[in-house]
């Protein structure tokens, strides 16, 4: 997989800066390289590899539903050929949201604090971003600059829908309203040329806790819990809980658990491995995301506040 990825020829990244919303800006150093890869290349790529390992790949077809039956799972799959599917062990890995999350009746959907992200691809100067990933803070939301493949700059962000809301004009008002409260993030696209006709929009993005086995159900990914995208971590989480849900109920299958035992077994080991991560990116989400704490945190400890979490999440202060 390394050598696959390679050969895509991604941007390596290796420091970063985060610019508050005052002017302030926090250098940072990532305790160990990241690589810049767009999804679109990346999701292609991991399909492609895991049908090489054995995986079976079904396009335009989506899960409808998921019962419990006699100890086995039952999916009902649409699509060009829709089938019944029948299974010992599940792994949801659907993503921040799915109807499944609903027809499960999953608790985390009736939050109340609701976000929704963009994202969207620049050319041009991009030399001053190699190797950098910038953050940027405004009222109500951040985002993040950095290189892909092919030195085309990536923007992405997520903005509370009460934010979004109030600004108008869609994200296009948004976008105006980031440039206006952080002269860092309007000085760096002020270089900069959208190379698509518009913004990719997602959403509700729910910041909030989520159980990592729910209904026997191993969650994985943003299924399991969205960490925030400024720690970087998002892709890297994604993976490695699933490999650890797939390691689990590879102890189920192989009766060194019993079948009832894997969803408590992942859960443990789950929380072992990212609890902690999670709670230091909750911690820094309060300031980049709440205006009301933002703007007194920035304006009281913004850097020192910032370094502190960047540090508990991998990064060392430049």
């Amino acid at each position: 997989m390394r050598d696959a990825i390679a050969a895509c020829c991604p941007e390596r990244i290796d420091r970063g800066i985060v610019h508050l919303s005052g002017g302030a800006r926090v250098p940072f150093r990532l305790s160990s390289s990241a690589i810049g890869l767009s999804r679109f290349v990346f999701d292609d790529l991991l399909a492609r590899q895991a049908r090489c390992a054995g995986a079976e790949a079904l396009f335009e077809t989506r899960v409808t539903s998921v019962k419990p039956d006699s100890g086995e799972f039952v999916l009902q799959v649409a699509g060009p050929l829709p089938q019944e599917i029948r299974a010992r062990s599940l792994i949801g890995a659907w993503g921040r949201w799915d109807s499944l999350d609903r027809t499960l009746a999953r608790g985390f959907l009736t939050s109340r604090r609701r976000f929704v992200g963009w994202s969207r691809e620049y050319a041009g100067d991009t030399v001053a971003l190699e190797g950098l990933v910038q953050l940027y803070v405004f009222p109500g939301g951040y985002c993040g600059l950095s290189r892909v493949e092919g030195g085309t700059a990536n923007l992405a962000g997520v903005v509370a829908e009460k934010t979004r809301s109030r600004v108008g004009g869609g994200w296009d008002a948004v976008l105006a309203h980031a440039r206006r409260s952080n002269a860092g993030l309007d000085a760096s696209l002020t270089r900069l040329t959208p190379t698509s006709a518009g913004f990719l929009g997602t959403g509700p993005v729910f910041f909030t806790t989520k159980p990592p086995a729910e209904n026997g159900i191993l969650m994985a990914g943003d299924a399991a819990g969205v960490i925030d995208p400024f720690s970087g971590e998002g892709q890297a989480s994604a993976l490695a809980s699933g490999i650890l849900a797939a390691e689990t109920i590879e102890q189920g299958l192989s009766g060194a658990l019993s079948m009832e035992e894997v969803p408590l077994a992942y859960t443990r080991a789950w929380k072992r491995r990212f609890a902690t991560r999670f709670a230091w990116s909750r911690l820094l989400r309060q300031m980049m995301l709440t205006p009301s704490i933002g703007s007194i945190a920035a304006r009281l400890a913004g850097q020192r506040v910032v370094s502190f979490a960047l540090k508990n999440l991998g990064a060392r202060q430049a």
